[in-house]
């Protein structure tokens, strides 16, 4: 049934931020159809290049990897550069956009020098100009890092963000808390994650929410559901950013995908039946009512759909 909304959408979409991991691939084997589905769209894209009317991104808040990492492994999946259109060993944010270099810029803005939960491959390779040596941290950064979720280091990070709270409210008013750098930064807080072996494995969200409650601290988040990420993505579409409501986002997180992005005022979310969702998700219980404007069983339905509005 196609309803007032979806037709909407179907007319004025110029702008689709496709999530990748559980939405292109689990593990390392991709989505049935996905790559065919990216190669469409994308043929898409050129189609409407005259008329400036697609614009595409992926949008990912994957944190374990680093983006050139993530990229061989898109490749070695079979994305080849008619699916996934990179060239170059840089600038990943003009097709894939990740929550990891959208954390790098706002540490680099504040002047923020981390303890990291943060695997050691991401900080070799993506906090370039970030101090990572942790010898006189200011804050705690946290990303998805199984190496690093242990008791040492944890009461690490607990010990160090008690340390600077204590410290901060000797230095400051309690009411000018406004204009203080956060303590405690999250790349991403996602609870869960579907992992390479397709079974459900815990994300970094839950150690968030226990040195925030912990330390009496709140993360400031930085990817996948913030607003403002999805903001700097349609902004990273440069002469060619669209308005939000031109939009859609196309994932498997509800709480990420679908309600962050309608959250931003995108004009669509649809939500794919692999990865992470699980039975249920689109009925609105974990995202306060907020659903999704289509649920379909996958990437491969959703380019479809978006594809007849162009027709």
């Amino acid at each position: 049934m196609t309803t007032t909304k979806d037709k909407a959408l179907r007319t004025t979409t110029k702008a689709v931020l496709i999530d990748i991991s559980g939405t292109l691939h689990i593990g390392q084997d991709a989505i049935p159809g996905a790559i065919d589905a990216c190669r469409k769209l994308f043929q898409q894209q050129r189609e409407q290049k005259q008329r400036n009317n697609l614009q595409v991104l992926f949008l990912t808040n994957t944190s374990k990897v680093s983006s050139v990492t993530l990229l061989r492994q898109l490749r070695g999946m079979g994305f080849d550069k008619s699916a996934i259109p990179h060239d170059g060993d840089d600038d990943y944010d003009t097709i894939i956009m990740t929550s990891v270099g959208a954390t790098r810029r706002y540490l680099l803005q504040h002047n923020l020098r981390p303890l990291c939960l943060v695997e050691d491959e991401l900080l070799d390779t993506d906090f370039e100009g970030v101090d990572t040596t942790e010898s006189d941290p200011n804050c705690v950064l946290v990303g998805l890092a199984p190496s690093k979720f242990n008791y040492d280091k944890l009461n690490e990070a607990f010990r160090l963000l008690s340390r600077l709270k204590e410290e901060s409210s000797t230095r400051h008013d309690k009411d000018s808390d406004d204009g203080k750098p956060p303590l405690l930064v999250a790349i991403h807080r996602a609870t869960y994650y579907r992992d390479a072996d397709h079974l459900l494995s815990l994300g970094p969200g839950g150690f968030v929410s226990l040195l925030e409650q912990t330390c009496g601290v709140t993360a400031h988040v930085v990817g996948k559901p913030s607003r403002n990420f999805y903001y700097a993505a349609l902004s990273s579409l440069g002469a060619d950013a669209v308005d939000p409501s031109q939009a859609v986002m196309v994932g498997d997180d509800v709480v990420g995908d679908i309600k962050g992005a309608l959250d931003a005022g995108l004009g669509g979310a649809i939500l794919v039946k692999t990865g992470k969702y699980v039975c249920g998700d689109e009925l609105g219980r974990k995202t306060g009512g907020v659903v999704q404007t289509l649920t379909v069983d996958s990437i491969v339905e959703a380019v479809e759909y978006i594809c007849t509005s162009f027709e």
